[in-house]
């Protein structure tokens, strides 16, 4: 009895703002130089010390000539948010002649006490106003799972693409942690970097959107190569950080195990990762690495770009997918494979398969 390949998604197109960077390339760039997006905020803890965060430049919005509507919920957030999905989603959509809208998948924060986002239909609507973005209301959907969101998204975006008959889906997100509640909650957890804190974050801010297709030929191809994303690893840790259940490092062991499954090599060369300083991050990884061990290189190369960006939160995923996309077209030789994942604050764990390969066996 034969079964049928589980079928590929290929990226035909990025689009990110960070704190390093303006566009894609400059980002990954940054990344790879480990040039670091950190400053003292204007914000203080409970220790009256500056929080430290990691925030996208005000010129980076400079050049932008685009119309907001601003509503009732109008903030620094809500303006950041939405200039920089509009930034994101013009440079993934940039050399494509895309008239048709194109479905589009919304990455957006988990519902948790003091998470304060703007309203998803706000940010829909800001999106569709732009007469250059090839979107539609009626084809946007969001998770709302917080950082593995965008890896997670990439379930649906398969539906739309191979159920459907789809060519393209839209995947990706746009978060800022510049407001005021969601700083104090985080400071009153204990959560946040600053100077006397051995064991918290930057909140950062960013958007990243990917260009996704199920056609190999409209894939984005540099000197002859193509990046393929692999069906995801979706699971549920029960010990995760807003639940009195211990701590197992179950969830994110069975994510690699589902984005694993059917790799048969030791050949993974690097992990992008979403762990962002706090300790349960590297506890959690060292867990899922340890279960999995035999799939990677050794010495296998663990990137976790919060190190430069912040935390990216929602946006986390899609950037994390763009920046392995990124090493594999500069990794020299042919075909590579990288593993990305996400961890939520609640129970969602994410992980995908990237894939480097070969434009010509795939015509």
């Amino acid at each position: 009895m034969s079964s049928q390949p589980t079928p590929k998604i290929y990226i035909a197109g990025m689009g990110m703002i960070t704190p390093v960077g303006a566009n894609t390339a400059m980002t990954a760039a940054a990344v790879r130089a480990g040039v670091s997006g950190y400053q003292a905020s204007r914000h203080f803890n409970q220790q009256s010390q500056r929080i430290t965060m990691a925030s996208v430049p005000d010129e980076f919005f400079a050049s932008m000539r685009v119309e907001i509507e601003e509503g009732n919920g109008y903030s620094e957030q809500y303006d950041h948010i939405i200039k920089m999905a509009i930034l994101a989603l013009r440079e993934a959509l940039s050399g494509q002649a895309i008239v048709k809208p194109v479905p589009l998948i919304l990455t957006i924060p988990e519902t948790l006490p003091g998470i304060t986002y703007i309203e998803p239909n706000a940010l829909i609507k800001n999106l569709v106003y732009q007469k250059d973005l090839p979107l539609h209301a009626d084809l946007t959907r969001w998770i709302d799972n917080g950082r593995a969101s965008g890896i997670q998204g990439l379930e649906l975006a398969a539906h739309y693409l191979y159920h459907q008959k789809t060519d393209y889906v839209l995947l990706g997100g746009s978060d800022s942690h510049k407001d005021a509640t969601r700083i104090r909650t985080l400071d009153k957890e204990g959560r946040l970097l600053a100077p006397s804190s051995k064991d918290g974050f930057a909140p950062g801010e960013g958007a990243g959107f990917l260009l996704l297709t199920r056609h190999p030929e409209k894939a984005l191809t540099r000197n002859q190569h193509i990046v393929a994303l692999n069906p995801p690893g979706v699971s549920q840790e029960p010990g995760h950080l807003y639940s009195g259940d211990t701590y197992r490092g179950n969830g994110l062991d069975q994510a690699f195990k589902q984005a694993l499954n059917g790799y048969t090599s030791n050949a993974i060369a690097g992990i992008f990762s979403s762990m962002n300083g706090e300790h349960h991050w590297a506890k959690e990884h060292g867990v899922a690495f340890i279960r999995n061990q035999a799939h990677f290189r050794d010495p296998v190369k663990i990137e976790h770009p919060a190190d430069c960006c912040g935390d990216l939160g929602s946006a986390a995923g899609p950037i994390l997918i763009g920046l392995a996309a990124e090493a594999l077209f500069k990794q020299p030789g042919g075909p590579a494979t990288h593993l990305v994942y996400s961890s939520s604050d609640g129970a969602t764990r994410a992980a995908v398969r990237v894939e480097k390969l070969s434009r010509s066996a795939n015509q």
